[in-house]
C-alpha cells in the first residue's frame, strides 16, 4: 500500500521523520498539562478543607474549655466533625500507601519519600482530631471571687472580705455536678473556718499580710475541687468587731493589735471620736472601747493614742453601719447574771432561746478556748478584755442562725466607804429574816459618779433594781444579791450579799427521801415535826405537782413516784381544829435515765453451726423506747415502745460457720441512741 501523502501547510511539506516527532512532543505536553490540573484540582478538594478544619480547630482551642457556657454547644459539634474529618484522613493515608506500594517502577527511596510525605500531612489532622475533642471538653477552671469590696478600693485592715464560689458552682452544675457543701480556710492556716451550703463567706482580717484563701467544694459524686486564692492588705488600723457593723448593736474597737508588746505598752490615754466633731467621746487607758451606732450609713471613726513618750498616733476609718440580716430563725441568749460587766474572773451561764428544733449549737468564747456544744453552757472569763460570745445554731433542716453577746471584763472598782440604808442591816455582807420578807435597801458612798444596779434572782417579786432593791422573799431558802457598781471610768464592782430567809415561826415542813433523784423516782415524805403554836392539827394535804392532782392523808406521812423527768413543787398544807391552815412547799428534782445498752448472750462457749442464741438486755440503763439488734449476717430486729417494757430478750439462729459482729442499739423518746457491740465465734 502506498504511504498517505503528507499534508502541505502553508506550502510546506514536512518529512515524515519530523512530522513524527513533533506529535510525540504534542501528546506529551497534553498529558503533562492535564496532570497538573488533576494536581491542581487535589490540591483545591483537599487542601481548603484541611487548612479549614486546622482553622476551626484553633479556634475552639482558642474559645473552650469556656466557663462562662457560651461556647459548650460547639463541643458536640466538633466531637462529630473529629471522628468524621479523623477516619477520612485514616482512609486516605491507607489509600495512598496501597497506591505507593503497587508502584512496581518505583525504586524505594521514592516509595520511603511518598510515605514521608503522606505521614507529614496526615498525621497532623489525626493528632488534632483526637486532641482538641479531649482538651475542649475539660473542665474550665473554677474561680474564687470576692464578692465585696470591689477590687478597685485599697485593701485596709480590719477589712471584712466576702468570697464567692458561686461562679466555680455554675460551671460545675452546666457539667452535672451539684455542690453539697463549701469549706473555707479563710486565713490560711490549713484549717477550715467555715462550712456553708451557699456559696459565700465572709472573713475579718484585723492585720496586714497576705492570706492564702481557698475553699472545698464536696460535691455530689463524692468527689472534691479546691479553689484557691491569694489576697494581700497592706496597711492596718484601728480594728472592730463584729465583721459587717450593724445599726443598733455593739460594736468592739481595739488597738492591742497596734502595740508590739502588750505586756509593757507604753500608751498613756486612748481618745476615740465615734461623730467626727473633733471631740473624745470616750478617753481611757484601755485598749479596748465599745460604741453603738444609732443610724446606718457611713460614719468615720478616729482613735488617737497617746504614748508615754509624748509621741502620739492617730488613725481613721469610715465603716459603712448597715442594718443587720435577718435570720433564717428567731433566737436570743439568756445569760445568768443577766448584768455582763465586771472584773475577773466572771463567771457566767448562758442559754439558747428557740421554738426551733435544734440538729446542733456551738459556743465560741472568743478567748483561745475550744468551742463548746449544747444549748445551755457555762465559761469563767479571766482576762480583762472585751469578749463577743457568738452562738451558731442549725435546725433540723440545715439552716444556720447566728446571735452574739457582749461580755466586758473591766478593772475593779473599790468603793471603801460602801453602806446600805433600808429594810434590814448588812452585817459581813449577808442578811438573817424570816419568811416572808420585804427586802428594801439601797447603797450609799461619797464617791461621785457612780451608778448601782441589783440582781436579786429566784425572788418571789421585784419591783425595782435601779439604785434601791425592793424585792419579796416568800420562801425559806438562801439567796444570792448581787450589787453592782460602775464608775464612770468603766471600773465595776460586783458585790454578793447572803440573805438566809428562815423558816416563819408557825413551823410548817417535811422532810423528803431523796430530794432527787433518777426516773422513776419514788419518794417518802415526813411531816410529822410540823406544828402550830396553840392549834391542833387535823389534816395534811398534800400536791405532788400540778399532773397528778392532791392527796390527802391522815397523819404526816406520803409516799409518790415521779415516772417522768422534770422539777416538781411538792406542797403541804396543815389545817388545824379552828380552820386555820398553813403551808410549805418543797422541789423534787427528778433527773432522765442515763441511757446506756448492754446485753449478754446465752451461749459464751463451744458454740456450733447451726445455733440458736439468746440474747438478754436487762443490764441495759435508761428508758428505752426502741430496741435494735444487728446480728452481723445480715439479719436485723426491732422493738418499738409497745414491745420494749415486756421483752427484755431476742433470739438469733446463726446458720453458717463464722465470726459475728453482734450490735445492740437503744433509743429513748429524747432521740439519745447507746450501742453496744460483742463478737461471736460460730465454728
Amino acid at each position: 500500500m502506498d504511504p498517505e501523502p503528507t499534508t502541505n501547510v502553508d506550502g510546506i511539506t514536512p518529512t515524515p521523520d519530523e512530522g513524527g516527532k513533533k506529535g510525540d512532543a504534542l501528546s506529551k505536553e497534553k498529558k503533562s498539562g492535564a496532570i497538573s490540573s488533576a494536581r491542581f484540582a487535589l490540591v483545591i478538594l483537599v487542601g481548603v478543607p484541611y487548612a479549614l478544619y486546622f482553622g476551626w480547630s484553633l479556634f475552639l482551642l482558642t474559645v473552650l474549655p469556656d466557663g462562662s457556657g457560651k461556647w459548650d454547644y460547639l463541643i458536640t459539634y466538633e466531637k462529630l466533625i473529629a471522628m468524621t474529618f479523623g477516619m477520612v484522613l485514616v482512609l486516605a493515608g491507607l489509600f495512598a500507601v496501597l497506591r505507593i506500594g503497587k508502584a512496581s517502577k518505583a525504586t524505594d527511596r521514592v516509595r520511603y519519600g511518598g510515605f514521608a510525605r503522606i505521614a507529614l500531612f496526615i498525621l497532623p489532622g489525626i493528632v488534632l482530631s483526637g486532641f482538641v475533642p479531649y482538651y475542649i471538653a475539660q473542665e474550665p477552671g473554677l474561680p474564687l471571687n470576692i464578692a465585696a469590696p470591689s477590687l478597685d478600693v485599697e485593701f485596709v485592715a480590719p477589712l471584712s472580705i466576702s468570697y464567692s464560689a458561686e461562679e466555680a458552682a455554675a460551671i460545675l452544675k452546666r457539667r452535672g455536678l451539684s455542690v453539697r457543701t463549701y469549706k473555707w480556710d479563710l486565713s490560711g492556716d490549713g484549717n477550715f473556718d467555715d462550712e456553708t451550703v451557699t456559696p459565700q463567706s465572709t472573713a475579718y482580717y484585723d492585720r496586714q499580710g497576705g492570706y492564702n484563701v481557698s475553699v472545698q467544694l464536696d460535691l455530689s459524686d463524692g468527689s472534691t475541687r479546691t479553689i484557691k486564692r491569694r489576697v494581700v492588705i497592706p496597711k492596718a488600723v484601728f480594728s472592730y468587731k463584729p465583721f459587717i457593723p450593724v445599726v443598733d448593736e455593739p460594736i468592739v474597737f481595739s488597738v492591742a493589735h497596734l502595740v508590739p508588746d502588750q505586756r509593757n505598752y507604753q500608751v498613756r490615754e486612748v481618745q476615740w471620736d465615734f461623730n467626727e466633731d473633733g471631740i473624745p467621746d470616750e478617753s481611757s487607758t484601755s485598749l479596748e472601747t465599745t460604741h453603738t451606732f444609732l443610724r446606718t450609713g457611713p460614719q468615720r471613726v478616729t482613735v488617737t493614742m497617746f504614748n508615754t513618750n509624748q509621741t502620739q498616733q492617730q488613725y481613721y476609718r469610715v465603716l459603712n453601719i448597715q442594718n443587720p440580716l435577718p435570720n433564717p430563725f428567731p433566737i436570743t441568749i439568756e445569760t445568768i447574771p443577766t448584768f455582763l460587766e465586771s472584773p475577773p474572773p466572771f463567771q457566767v451561764v448562758f442559754r439558747l432561746v428557740t421554738d426551733e428544733t435544734l440538729q446542733d449549737v456551738k459556743w465560741d468564747f472568743d478567748d483561745g478556748s475550744p468551742e463548746e456544744t449544747g444549748d445551755r453552757v457555762g465559761h469563767t472569763f479571766r482576762r480583762r478584755k472585751v469578749y463577743q460570745v457568738k452562738a451558731k445554731a442549725r435546725n433540723k433542716n440545715g439552716e444556720i442562725s447566728k446571735v452574739v453577746k457582749l461580755i466586758k471584763i473591766v478593772e475593779k472598782l473599790s468603793i471603801p466607804d460602801l453602806t446600805f440604808e433600808g429594810s434590814h442591816s448588812v452585817n459581813g455582807s449577808s442578811i438573817v429574816t424570816e419568811a416572808p420578807v420585804a427586802i428594801t435597801l439601797t447603797p450609799r458612798t461619797i464617791m461621785p459618779l457612780v451608778d448601782f444596779w441589783w440582781e436579786a434572782p429566784k425572788a418571789s417579786q421585784v419591783t425595782s433594781t435601779d439604785m434601791t432593791l425592793k424585792a419579796i422573799f416568800r420562801d425559806e431558802g438562801i439567796y444570792n444579791l448581787v450589787l453592782i457598781a460602775k464608775d464612770a471610768e468603766g471600773r465595776v464592782l460586783r458585790m454578793p450579799i447572803k440573805l438566809q430567809v428562815k423558816p416563819k415561826t408557825q413551823f410548817v415542813t417535811f422532810a423528803m427521801k431523796p430530794a432527787q433523784g433518777i426516773a422513776p423516782l419514788t419518794v417518802q415524805f415526813d411531816a410529822s415535826e410540823s406544828f402550830i403554836p396553840g392549834e391542833t392539827i387535823n389534816g395534811f394535804i398534800w400536791t405532788f405537782g400540778l399532773k397528778k392532782g392532791t392527796q390527802t392523808f391522815g397523819d404526816g406521812h406520803a409516799s409518790h413516784t415521779f415516772d417522768t423527768p422534770g422539777e416538781y413543787r411538792v406542797s403541804l398544807t396543815v389545817r388545824t381544829e379552828s380552820g386555820r391552815s398553813e403551808k410549805a412547799s418543797k422541789t423534787v428534782v427528778v433527773r432522765a435515765p442515763f441511757l446506756e445498752a448492754c446485753f449478754t448472750k446465752s451461749r459464751s462457749g463451744g458454740i456450733k453451726a447451726p445455733v440458736g442464741i439468746r440474747f438478754f438486755w436487762d443490764c441495759s440503763t435508761g428508758r428505752p423506747t426502741k430496741v435494735l439488734w444487728n446480728f452481723g449476717d445480715g439479719a436485723e430486729s426491732e422493738s418499738d415502745s409497745r414491745d420494749v417494757p415486756q421483752n427484755r430478750f431476742t433470739d438469733h439462729v446463726f446458720e453458717k460457720p463464722g465470726v459475728y459482729s453482734v450490735q445492740l442499739t437503744i433509743e429513748n423518746s429524747s432521740g439519745s441512741k447507746s450501742t453496744s457491740t460483742q463478737v461471736i465465734t460460730v465454728d
